[in-house]
């Protein structure tokens, strides 16, 4: 860029994006060592190589042992192992040089490793018993939607309108509350953008449990949001 051209805004922009980088990069390891304290820590198998176990077996009146163990195991798990996979090709001995390959690979790549993270920050939002929701996250959503109300009819509508995902995400280089509609594991996230709520809507995540019913599965999900884990995400 021309120096002469260069400005305040440019200045302040790069620093805004800067800070939302860092922040960024550093918000998954601060919520967990916010959560070490109550269950050990538990690291990203984005990390580690190795899936995290799920919290909760089964979750009675929302998701069966069956339902949660073929999730993890087959969806999760096989994502991880196919990032293994893509990993080892990518950054081997060799690498891979043709052109239409590396595209496709990279493009995979972001898939499988948002679909691990994703999958990871389901599960662990989701608990049993019903909890309300922490006064301070509350009055936060309650300002950006005008109620909690609006806010629940909201992200529920955006739920049954995605192929993939739908979530409450914060943004950190405005501070704002967004709920986010993803078709697809790599399509629809705001770059840095952190995800509070999410919610699995690809098929396999209800399936035999709810059969096609989809409104009776996000009503459940709304029943058994782990606020205290939301809350952790929130202030992280």
């Amino acid at each position: 860029m021309d120096a002469s051209r260069f400005t305040c805004r440019h200045l302040l922009g790069s620093a805004a994006f800067a800070t939302a980088a860092a922040g960024a990069t550093t918000w998954l390891g601060a919520l967990r060592s916010a959560r070490a304290e109550e269950e050990g820590g538990r690291p990203s198998a984005l990390a580690t190589g190795a899936p995290v176990p799920l919290r909760h077996a089964e979750i009675p009146g929302f998701l069966s042992r069956e339902q949660l163990g073929l999730h993890h195991a087959q969806h999760y798990g096989g994502a991880l192992a196919a990032l293994g996979g893509i990993e080892a090709r990518l950054y081997g001995d060799t690498g891979e040089t043709d052109k239409a390959t590396r595209r496709e690979l990279g493009r995979a790549q972001s898939e499988k490793a948002n679909s691990v993270l994703l999958h990871e920050l389901y599960f662990a939002g989701v608990t049993p018993g019903a909890q309300a929701p922490p006064t301070h996250l509350a009055g936060a959503l309650t300002k950006r939607f005008g109620s909690l109300d609006r806010w629940r009819s909201d992200l529920e509508a955006c739920a049954l309108a995605a192929n993939g995902w739908a979530m409450l995400a914060r943004h950190p280089v405005n501070d704002r509350l967004y709920h986010v509609v993803s078709d697809a594991h790599d399509v629809g996230p705001l770059w840095l953008a952190r995800p509070i709520l999410l919610i699995d809507m690809y098929e396999h995540a209800f399936y035999v449990d709810y059969r096609t019913q989809r409104a009776a599965y996000v009503a459940a999900w709304f029943e058994h949001l782990d606020w205290a884990e939301a809350e952790r995400r929130w202030r992280a």
